[in-house]
Formats: structure tokens, sequence, C-alpha cells
């Protein structure tokens, strides 16, 4: 019981340092079981087909870092991309290697701004888990996406 009400107190600490980039449909905050799932939306991180964090995704990282720096259990940035091959690149072969690629530049930004006590865990899930059907532009941005998957079972 102890440890359930450590997450819910975890998770609402979370949502309240986040409640501007929540309201700005930036940022949203879920909790499944032992886990908080901080989820960024794809709009104004990297462009099409790259993993370079865009200048203006930065303020984002920033709030975010915040609010999860001193969060309990293990933290793992996963990248998420839609399900249309990469059409041409020199640098990925695969929406595998840049999930991979765009989790690794969240993660090597938050860890040059912040200190994570349980350290960091990158996963590229390509796509894998969408949230919703690809079938769709709108779906499809809704499942290139970054997030943050704090395990308080840790």
């Amino acid at each position: 019981e102890a440890g359930e009400q450590a997450v819910a107190d975890q998770y609402d600490k979370i949502r309240a340092r986040l409640s501007n980039e929540i309201a700005q449909g930036l940022a949203e905050v879920e909790r499944d079981g032992d886990k908080i799932i901080v989820r960024l939306a794809s709009k104004g991180s990297f462009k099409s087909g790259a993993a370079e964090l865009q200048p203006g995704f930065s303020d984002l990282l920033n709030s975010v870092g915040e609010a999860v720096q001193s969060a309990e259990g293990l933290i793992t940035i996963e990248g998420h991309t839609d399900n249309i091959p990469i059409a041409f690149s020199t640098r990925f072969r695969s929406n595998w290697d840049l999930s991979a690629a765009r989790s690794g530049a969240v993660a090597d930004y938050l860890l040059s701004q912040y200190t994570f006590e349980n350290g960091l865990m990158v996963s590229g899930l390509a796509d894998t888990r969408p949230l919703t059907s690809n079938n769709t532009s709108e779906g499809r941005a809704k499942n290139r996406r970054i997030e943050l998957v704090i395990d308080g079972s840790y």
C-alpha cells in the first residue's frame, strides 16, 4: 500500500509540474499501475526522418527534465514512429533505427542538463505500439512520439 501511495503521489507531482504543457497539448501524463507515462507530442521535436532535436523542443524537454529528475524508479525513454517506412536515409535503415536514435537524442539532452539517480534507459519501438490507427495523417502524427516511462516497481 505504501508503494501504491508513493506512485500516486509521484504521478500527482509530475502532472502538477507539467500542467502548462498538458494544457497546451504538448504533453500527456498517464498512469498504468506502477508506471507513469509522460508522452510528448512529436510536433516540433524532430524533422521527418531525422533524430536531431529541433531548437524549440528544448523548452519542453527542460520542463519534463525538471518534473521527472527526482522520480523514484527506472526511467525509460521510448521512441515511437508511425508505420510509414523511411523513404530515403543514409543514416537510418528503418523506423527501428530512427526511433532508437530519437530516444537516444532525448536522453543525451536530458543527461546534459539533469542528474538521474537511477539512470536512464533508451528504447526504440518503431511502430510496434501505436496509440491509434495509422490509416490517417492525424493517427500517424499521434503515433510519432517520445514517451518517458517511470517504473515505480524498481
